[in-house]
């Protein structure tokens, strides 16, 4: 019965985590590739700080949810699976997005810097977000078949 428990946990959490980073990857990430400068400092100004600190939190419990579910489940092959997967989420969150984000969030979004053209940082953290939204959904499957079977 313990183990239903986490298993859940890590179903929803992955569930919020994936879907949030699906819209990211198909919506916001597109938008702010076309918006001016100034419009994409003052949307990562304005986003970031509503989605930390809920993200990390949502992601550590998929993690967690998911390690104590492989150790306790009759057969937790597939929830090491999505443990592992949603570790790697959190490393290129860690690794990549984060500094991206703090680099925008000190930014003055009006005064472009004249090296813009070279520093805009928006096609790669595109990438990273989409490797990410991959690996997300990639655990939440892995946490269904564990559920399944």
């Amino acid at each position: 019965m313990g183990y239903q428990i986490a298993a859940l946990l890590a179903l929803v959490c992955g569930g919020i985590a994936a879907g949030d980073m699906f819209c990211t990857t198909v919506g916001l990430a597109p938008m702010m590739q076309v918006l001016s400068y100034r419009r994409y400092v003052e949307m990562v100004q304005y986003l970031q700080p509503r989605y930390d600190p809920a993200m990390p939190i949502i992601n550590a419990v998929a993690l967690l949810a998911n390690v104590v579910a492989a150790i306790t489940a009759p057969s937790g092959a597939w929830f090491v699976v999505a443990a592992v997967l949603v570790a790697s989420v959190i490393a290129v969150s860690v690794a990549k997005a984060v500094p991206i984000n703090r680099f925008v969030l000190k930014l003055d979004p009006a005064a472009e810097p004249p090296d813009w053209p070279s520093r805009d940082p928006r096609a790669r953290w595109k990438a990273w977000n989409t490797a990410r939204t991959v690996l997300m959904a990639a655990a939440l499957l892995a946490d269904g078949i564990a559920v399944l079977y």
